[in-house]
């Protein structure tokens, strides 16, 4: 599969999502769960969960937990226990806010014990010389630990069906071959009493910019497509993984001002989500990125091809292309033309000052490293 090699190789990690996941033994069920995923052009995720579970018992009190995987890298630690790269974490259960506790736990234990989190001091610990994120160190015994995050909460379930919404926002993580990956764990959803989602849908969202994004094709036992409203498209198709030649089989996608949805029933995960950005779509090779798509993502340092006019100006108008512009330049419309994800849209005219701020910073940078590649 893709994603088995892809944190080898040079890029950062910062985390993963998550289902809410009962902390204790407990009958209730999942009914059902909408996630709603969306991303923009500053690489922050925006994650948005409504669940409905039902209690066929008496009101009783739940311990429910987040776990969020440690980032590969951490400058700081926050001694509240918070992650540093999940922000706007909120709970709402039948339309009530529920306060939420932060902690770090030794990843290698059963962190629950008489109903209670068992959180690590964080006083006693400090990050290793290495910064690495999923390990802390501990001077007064001359030793380090694994660990996890942990967003913990006591719920009130009364009888009948219980709505608790989810919300948080993370930095996506990145790597030398594409400029963003999306992980969210859906298999502790077989940890509710029956051990499946009734009623489950996927939601990916557009924000600032449209989006070109690849994801694993085994989420799902059987081969369902996805509907689209709004300006999208998408395609089942195979990519190799590097040197190894490994075969994944992926599905495609490209949404402008659309949402993407996946529904399904007695939904059993029998794998997690994974999606990536589409940087490979034309060489179909992970760790090969399209050569235009390198630019545009500062991903040129890792490739070997020479910055000519013709990449130059391929690149500089990605932006537009991906928004549907039509070009009058017969070199410029026949090459977006023959590009899988090209939808012409009539109306639409390229101002820079339109494209979102990082795009626009983008430009700057591209402009000056163009002149330094072509002009000497």
């Amino acid at each position: 599969m893709v994603h088995v090699a892809l944190l080898a190789n040079d890029g950062t990690y910062y985390t993963s999502g998550n289902q809410l996941l009962p902390l204790v033994e407990t009958d209730i069920r999942v009914q059902r769960e909408v996630l709603t995923l969306s991303w923009g052009e500053d690489g922050m995720a925006e994650v948005d969960v409504y669940y409905e579970f039902f209690n066929p018992e008496e009101r009783k009190k739940v311990l429910m937990g987040f776990e969020a995987n440690p980032p590969m890298y951490m400058d700081s630690l926050d001694r509240s226990g918070a992650h540093p790269y999940i922000s706007d974490f909120t709970v709402e259960m039948n339309d009530k806010p529920l306060s939420v506790s932060t902690s770090v736990v030794k990843n290698d234990t059963l962190y629950v014990q008489n109903g209670m989190v068992c959180a690590l001091n964080l006083f006693q610990y400090e990050i290793d010389e290495a910064r690495s994120g999923n390990y802390l160190w501990n001077p007064q015994i001359n030793d380090g630990i694994p660990i996890s995050f942990v967003y913990h909460f006591s719920a009130d379930f009364k009888p009948g069906v219980n709505v608790v919404r989810h919300r948080y926002r993370y930095l996506m993580c990145q790597s030398a071959y594409c400029r963003y990956e999306l992980d969210y764990k859906l298999s502790p959803a077989m940890r509710w009493a029956n051990h499946q989602i009734d009623d489950f849908t996927l939601r990916i969202k557009t924000r600032d910019v449209p989006l070109h994004f690849m994801m694993e094709d085994n989420l799902f036992s059987q081969a369902i497509p996805p509907r689209i409203t709004g300006t999208g498209k998408w395609r089942r198709r195979t990519v190799l993984n590097g040197n190894r030649n490994d075969v994944a089989r992926v599905c495609e996608y490209f949404l402008r001002d659309a949402v993407l949805e996946y529904r399904v029933r007695n939904y059993r995960p029998g794998a997690e989500l994974y999606l990536f950005s589409a940087d490979c779509t034309d060489t179909g090779v992970f760790t090969r990125p399209t050569d235009y798509y390198a630019l545009r993502n500062r991903l040129g340092g890792y490739t070997e091809f020479p910055l000519t006019e013709t990449l130059y100006r391929r690149g500089r108008n990605l932006p537009f292309a991906l928004r549907g512009y039509i070009f009058k330049n017969k070199m410029l419309s026949d090459y977006f033309h023959s590009q899988w994800w090209y939808i012409p849209d009539q109306s639409y005219q390229p101002i820079l000052e339109e494209l979102t701020f990082e795009e626009q910073k983008w430009f700057d940078w591209f402009e000056e490293y163009a002149h330094s590649r072509l002009h000497h």
